[in-house]
């Protein structure tokens, strides 16, 4: 049991460490992430400063705190996308994540079963578990990018998209593997089902909350902890629904962040200058708490990540499934080349590759349901090592990317000005301007 002291001194600290990452990230444009993910590796693996009893129940808690950072995460990016852009984003993102997650899996069951000899059923099922990009890391980096507009909301989108599709055949190729029986209709209704219910339960909440907000003045000075409370209590009902929970998180932070837009469209009573400035408070609120999440999320993941059991044969593995990620990226990349944003922001959509959360918890499920064997034993360090690596590469990637957009932009500056410079003294009305000027000048000089 920790006692309070070592409580409220482990609570400060993280938010301090937040905070100074979250302003290192913004001075340097490096993410802090990489540097939480070793701040929590060196306390559990490399200082011991955790007991093993007190990792065991932390390690436990893994499905909880992963919930917890994707409802939170998910709801601030939703906040913050732009309704008509997700309108005219989300086929493209949808195909997008398809994609990679495609190629992915397909590349990476492939080389594990014809270069490690590993059976073509659990080479997929090692594809699907690191399948998709983790949404804890990529949206805190593309939202505070310089990356265009578009490009944030089909990251963010894909990176909800893509748990869904992880989880959903994961599972599949496990019931495989346990039934001997397959089915690629159960496969796709259950994805359809899963962003149906997510969509509708989400949308809909997010209508009745903004009435609330905009309707009862008496909650006003609890909008935040109201909104918290409705927030988990929509994930719960998603997840009771057989939806997908973190899919509608986002839906109901996207018609929360466009609510004035959305009540236009079905003609209902838009938001007072006084809701709107409530509804600032709650995103004041939301960027906070977000910021701290983030913080305690990859601390803890640094903290849970085991590599005792790492061999030289699960490094090259993971070698391989790392350079099957980023590959699949730039693939997918090459075949929607002839989208403009797409085309634009190569490098950031390539550098966001990260893995996170849901790669561990797949990780530890087929053990957990009973099912021990050679393939499934090197299943969680696999993923683990998958997951630090990834998140090592995406941050320096992402750091290079968004150097060199500061860099072009600041040359695009100045070739502006250089061009404005020389089309003034070229321009003859310029010279004239510029004349009159100086001679306006000499006669003030000379009249006093």
């Amino acid at each position: 049991m920790i006692e309070p002291n070592t409580f409220f001194l482990i609570f400060s600290a993280i938010f301090l460490i937040a905070f100074f990452g979250n302003l290192f990230f913004k001075k340097t444009r490096f993410s802090d992430i990489s540097i939480l993910l070793i701040i929590g590796f060196l306390i559990g693996s490399v200082f011991n400063i955790i007991t093993n009893s007190q990792l065991e129940i932390l390690k436990s808690m893994s499905s909880l705190f992963g919930s917890l950072a994707l409802i939170i995460i998910l709801f601030e990016g939703g906040l913050h996308l732009n309704f008509y852009k997700v309108l005219r984003e989300i086929g493209k993102a949808t195909m997008f994540t398809i994609a990679v997650f495609f190629f992915t899996v397909l590349f990476s069951g492939v080389l594990l079963h014809y270069i490690f000899s590993i059976p073509a059923i659990y080479a997929l099922l090692i594809g699907s578990a690191i399948g998709g990009v983790s949404s804890a890391v990529v949206i805190p980096l593309v939202m505070n990018s310089k990356s265009k507009e578009e490009t944030k909301t089909l990251i963010t989108l894909e990176s909800a998209i893509t748990d869904v599709l992880c989880i959903i055949v994961f599972i599949t190729l496990f019931e495989i593997i346990v039934t001997q029986k397959s089915s690629i209709q159960f496969v796709t209704q259950n994805i359809i089902s899963a962003f149906a219910i997510a969509t509708v339960i989400g949308a809909v909440s997010g209508i009745v909350w903004t009435k609330v907000l905009r309707d009862f003045n008496v909650i006003r000075k609890f909008n935040y902890l109201l909104t918290l409370s409705f927030l988990f209590l929509i994930y719960v009902l998603i997840e009771y629904a057989k939806g997908n929970g973190a899919f509608g998180v986002l839906i109901f932070g996207l018609v929360l962040g466009n609510s004035n837009e959305i009540l236009k469209i079905f003609k209902m009573k838009t938001l007072s200058l006084d809701n709107v400035v409530s509804l600032n408070e709650v995103y004041k609120f939301q960027a906070e708490i977000s910021l701290f999440i983030k913080a305690f999320f990859f601390i803890y993941l640094g903290l849970i990540i085991d590599l005792s059991s790492v061999t030289l044969n699960i490094i090259l593995i993971s070698a391989v499934l790392i350079f099957v990620s980023i590959a699949s990226r730039y693939l997918s990349i090459y075949i929607f080349s002839g989208d403009k944003t797409i085309k634009q922001d190569t490098r950031y959509i390539l550098s966001l590759h990260a893995r996170g959360l849901a790669a561990a918890v797949l990780g530890t499920y087929p053990i957990a349901m009973g099912l021990v064997n050679n393939y499934t034993l090197i299943l969680l360090p696999i993923t683990f090592l998958v997951i630090f690596l990834t998140n090592i590469t995406t941050t320096f990637m992402f750091f290079f990317t968004e150097r060199n957009k500061l860099k072009e932009e600041s040359l695009n500056e100045e070739s502006s000005e250089k061009d404005s410079s020389q089309e003034e003294e070229t321009n003859p009305y310029s010279l004239i301007k510029k004349s009159n000027k100086n001679k306006d000048s000499k006669e003030k000089i000379d009249d006093n």
